[in-house]
């Protein structure tokens, strides 16, 4: 008689295998999420920084010709080269408090983006002398190279 032998070779993945490799993703994307939404904000923060950064020459320009800090309805017209919603995560304003010293401050509100941001504000402020101080409402995870406070 014949010895026959059956080899029983596997040919797939066990149950235990696949849950296992699923709960490694979830553990991974546990700490991938929050990071991630935490570069974003992050990235935000800087966008609405540098957008207002960029403007100070104009109004250092317009403060020379006029005697004056922009007010809110020159951004509006287009006067300091930027329109008030010229960014795809907030809109920019301005104000010089009925003040012509050339005092005044440019303001950026987060409309979109992490919560940590979104509803927020940076401020750029002039004083008569000149000097630009920086200030936001943002969540001081989020924040560079300015000062944090809760309101204006």
């Amino acid at each position: 008689m014949k010895n026959i032998q059956v080899n029983h070779a596997q040919k797939g993945f066990t149950l235990i295998e696949l849950m296992i490799v699923v709960a490694i993703i979830g553990i991974l994307a546990a700490i991938a999420i929050p990071q991630y939404q935490a570069y974003v904000g992050k990235a935000n923060f800087s966008s609405g920084l540098s957008t207002l950064t960029s403007l100070k020459t104009n109004v250092e320009s317009f403060i020379m010709e006029n005697g004056t800090f922009p007010k809110d309805t020159d951004v509006v017209a287009g006067t300091l080269g930027v329109e008030k919603d010229a960014s795809e995560i907030g809109n920019i304003s301005t104000d010089n408090a009925g003040l012509n010293t050339g005092a005044g401050y440019l303001n950026f509100n987060f409309t979109e983006g992490n919560p940590g941001i979104n509803g927020k504000d940076i401020r750029l402020i002039r004083d008569a002398d000149g000097v630009w101080t920086c200030k936001t409402t943002a969540d001081a995870d989020y924040v560079k190279a300015c000062e944090s406070v809760t309101s204006f």
